[in-house]
């Protein structure tokens, strides 16, 4: 081979001559135009060898071990060592080509000198390092076996004490006086429960309360999240501190009364300010006013005074109501229909003039009711008159609207079954549930005028004669220290004052008349007879016919008074009635 040919490093037919292994069987054999083997792939081919040649040398031991099994004790503690065992390594030296350490050192440099443990590996005589190091590790564990269900034992016992830390952490079951409470993290979650409970306590009740309880706590590992919740807690022993206790309130109409220990009281102060109102035939009651018992939480140190609110419940209270005035109707009348002086009525209606009421008009009015009104129900069965039917027959000798039976009939009877709703004893509604006929009734035959009603016609009811203070009622009275029955009312009037008709009718007096001084009388179509004394002066005579308000006279204080005034008064066949009893 000439000197060009070893310079450019191929032949003559231009191909780079084959590379030889050490210790490849083919050395100088490979054919033309193979190319050379990297030094990884050498790597790699004997990296297989030494597994090869591993597998056999366990192969060997396995066998050995068999044998010497099977040998008596004696002669296998005799025996000399195998001769045939295969020596620790016997693989081949392999050096790597001085091509590849050149080349694993231009590595090194590029990479600035670092890993030059590293790389020694792969130059010539740094496999022999790493083999060594491998075969006295397998001497070492050939020599000791160890079964690798104990390593597998010792990392499960690693691990679960590794995840139990991460998983589980230390708490503690709280007991107070021998009751568990919950799991809490330490002492301080004890601590700031304690504090909270006295603190609130304290409050409460206006004075130190000091809370020491029996408690224990018992150390536990539980998950962080399986902790109680403290305020829970705290909720729960403070329940049975009894700082607070279970009251029961009276609230009516949104006041509160008072409060009692039980709520069974208030029921039976409420049953009793009913009782007077219910009947046997009661079915339920309630009261008018909203009327609440509830429960409310009050320090245990609360003084209740049950019977404030029995005197309060059994008082009497002022109500404002209303009158609508009605046809017929005068200041007067409707004042003393209430029960009221007229005066006190006018105080009540200041912007009211006494002399101009009007139908539909209204007067603020006051009564006294209990302080809880009683609305009892009630079912009642009870006996009701049928009224006779009437069937009329028109005739001109009548007035219209004036009516003369000619064949009386009879009333019915039937039994009536019904809902009766009362207010303080008195009814406001009745609801009939069912009717059962007994008698049944016959038809009343009467005339019904056509005639049109004249002027001087009776209307059927009286309207008050003068407006004036009454200074004397019907019935008995003391009059100058001796006791009279008066036969009418005295109306208070100034001298000259004009007298009116109560009802329309035929003057049948009109004159003198002893102690009634100047007198008018007035018979109505009806039959009634009214009386106006003490007059000044006389407007109509005997015999004519005046209507309803027509004047008739005029007031004076002629016969026995002591001032001037009008005497009216009612005649019913002869006998006096109380005025008040017919007047609008």
């Amino acid at each position: 081979m000439s000197s060009t040919e070893k310079h450019s490093g191929r032949d003559a037919a231009g191909q780079a001559p084959a590379r030889s292994v050490p210790g490849d069987p083919k050395e100088g054999a490979a054919p033309a135009g193979d190319q050379p083997r990297s030094w990884r792939q050498y790597i790699e081919e004997a990296e297989a060898a030494e597994k090869q040649a591993e597998r056999e040398a366990q192969r060997v031991r396995a066998a050995q071990i068999k044998k010497e099994k099977r040998r008596p004790r004696l002669l296998r503690e005799r025996a000399p060592a195998a001769p045939n065992r295969a020596p620790r390594d016997r693989r081949p030296r392999r050096e790597l080509p001085k091509e590849w350490a050149a080349q694993a050192a231009k590595a090194l440099a590029a990479a600035g000198g670092r890993g030059w443990e590293r790389i020694c590996a792969l130059t010539a005589g740094g496999w022999d390092c790493v083999g060594r190091a491998a075969s006295g590790i397998r001497g070492v564990v050939a020599r000791h076996p160890i079964s690798p269900l104990l390593y597998v034992t010792l990392l499960t016992v690693f691990i679960g004490v590794v995840a139990f830390k991460d998983t589980y952490a230390r708490a503690y079951v709280l007991q107070v006086n021998g009751q568990e409470m919950g799991l809490v993290a330490g002492q301080e979650d004890v601590d700031a429960i304690r504090s909270n409970i006295e603190s609130r306590a304290s409050n409460i009740l206006g004075e130190h309360y000091d809370y020491d309880p029996d408690i224990s706590m018992t150390p536990v590992y539980v998950a962080p999240n399986a902790l109680s919740d403290t305020t829970q807690i705290e909720e729960a022993l403070f329940e049975d501190v009894g700082a607070l206790v279970t009251a029961y309130g009276l609230r009516v109409n949104g006041a509160e009364l008072g409060y009692a220990p039980d709520s069974s009281i208030l029921y039976q102060m409420l049953d009793e300010v009913a009782q007077p109102y219910l009947t046997p035939n009661t079915v339920s009651y309630n009261f008018v006013e909203t009327v609440e018992v509830y429960s409310i939480e009050l320090p245990s140190n609360t003084q209740y005074n049950v019977d404030s609110i029995r005197s309060t419940l059994s008082t009497l209270r002022v109500q404002q109501a209303t009158y609508t005035v009605k046809k017929g109707d005068t200041f007067n009348a409707i004042a003393y229909s209430l029960g009221m002086m007229p005066n006190d009525l006018s105080v009540l209606n200041p912007d009211v003039l006494v002399d101009k009421i009007w139908v539909g008009q209204e007067l603020v009015i006051q009564q006294s009711v209990p302080y809880l009104s009683v609305e009892n129900i009630t079912d009642e069965v009870y006996d009701q008159v049928i009224p006779s039917p009437v069937e009329y027959t028109e005739t001109a000798e009548l007035y219209v609207g004036d009516t003369k039976v000619w064949q009386e009939g009879e009333d019915g009877l039937e039994q009536v079954s019904a809902h009766v709703t009362y207010v303080n004893g008195v009814e406001v509604a009745r609801e009939v549930l069912s009717t059962e006929t007994l008698k049944e009734p016959t038809t009343t035959y009467a005339y019904t005028g056509t005639t049109p009603r004249p002027v001087t016609a009776s209307n059927g009811y009286f309207i008050w004669p003068v407006r004036g203070t009454i200074t004397s009622n019907f019935g008995g009275r003391n009059l100058w220290g001796s006791y009279d029955f008066h036969l009418g009312l005295d109306i208070a009037c100034r001298t000259g004052t004009a007298i009116k008709a109560a009802d329309g009718g035929t003057v049948i007096k009109s004159g003198w008349s002893g102690s009634y001084g100047y007198l008018v009388a007035i018979r109505h179509d009806n039959g009634y007879v009214t009386y106006y004394a003490h007059n000044s002066q006389l407007l109509v005579s005997v015999g004519q016919k005046v209507y309803q308000g027509q004047i008739i006279a005029r007031s004076g204080a002629t016969g026995n008074v002591s001032g001037p005034h009008c005497h009216f008064e009612v005649r019913i066949n002869g006998t006096s009635v109380n005025p008040r009893n017919y007047l609008r």
